[in-house]
């Protein structure tokens, strides 16, 4: 009988493509790098968090695999632009491009000032739109690639207090996806969102206090079907995988929740 571990490599092995992760330094970003490096991608881990990108690419290093680390402040468009053009120093191509680098500080709807709102839409939203708009420009060249953006749930169900203006990044960050996904499905390349709910990153831990009556609303009963608690960095990762490898080549323009089930309940 032949093995079918060559067949599942095919599907989901990531040898000879270059993914580029934003917000790679920690959480699902982090996550991810590592999952794709292990898949045999070449990856460029893009962050502010230049010291922690760098320790996850000198890992990789140290493995015999490739990985460069680039600082980049997502929400300064000069810098975005400042690392796609390093990037095509050190890699030959963008072939996935995650688009994983946010921030969500709660604040009362009320107190939302301008100052505030804009650097929540320049980092979650606009940085997003110029680095896919970085990566379709490459990907036409080359034939083709895969973009995969980190939505959430809370684009389409309210889930956090005090979160409202992330949840707009992350459904103009829908509206992006499968916009672009239509305008570029000629140029075979692929665009989708996955839609985490409650993931135990460091951010999401740091972002919500001990004691607080707000603390882990995803965890209330019957929020999430699948268990009271929040997924593993690598549960995101996985789908990530999927879809960055062959495995989803007739995929595109989706919004994938990977939630446990708390949009259905």
């Amino acid at each position: 009988m032949t093995s079918a571990v060559p067949q599942l490599d095919r599907l989901f092995g990531l040898q000879g493509r270059t993914a580029v992760i934003t917000g790679a330094a920690t959480g699902i970003g982090r996550a991810t790098a590592q999952l794709f490096a292990d898949a045999g991608a070449q990856v460029a881990a893009l962050d502010i968090n230049i010291d922690k990108a760098e320790e996850f690419a000198a890992g990789v290093r140290s493995k015999g695999g490739k990985a460069v680390a680039i600082r980049m402040d997502q929400g300064d468009p000069t810098a975005v632009a400042a690392a796609f053009a390093r990037l095509d120093e050190e890699l030959p191509r963008v072939d996935v491009l995650l688009n994983c680098a946010a921030i969500y500080p709660r604040c009362n709807f009320e107190t939302v000032t301008p100052e505030f709102l804009d650097r929540m839409y320049a980092i979650n939203f606009r940085g997003v739109f110029q680095c896919t708009q970085e990566a379709v420009k490459r990907m036409k060249a080359t034939g083709g690639g895969s973009i995969i953006n980190i939505s959430s749930v809370t684009s389409l169900k309210a889930g956090i207090y005090d979160n409202v203006q992330y949840a707009m990044t992350k459904a103009a960050l829908n509206a992006l996806t499968q916009s672009v996904a239509l305008e570029y499905a000629e140029h075979n390349i692929r665009v989708n969102a996955i839609l985490p709910g409650g993931v135990a990153t460091e951010a999401a831990v740091a972002s919500v206090q001990v004691g607080d009556p707000l603390r882990g609303p995803f965890l209330q009963p019957g929020r999430v079907p699948l268990g009271s608690r929040n997924a593993d960095p690598q549960e995101i990762a996985s789908a990530c995988l999927y879809l960055a490898s062959g495995a989803s080549s007739f995929v595109t323009g989706q919004l994938i929740a990977v939630d446990g089930g708390f949009l259905i309940s």
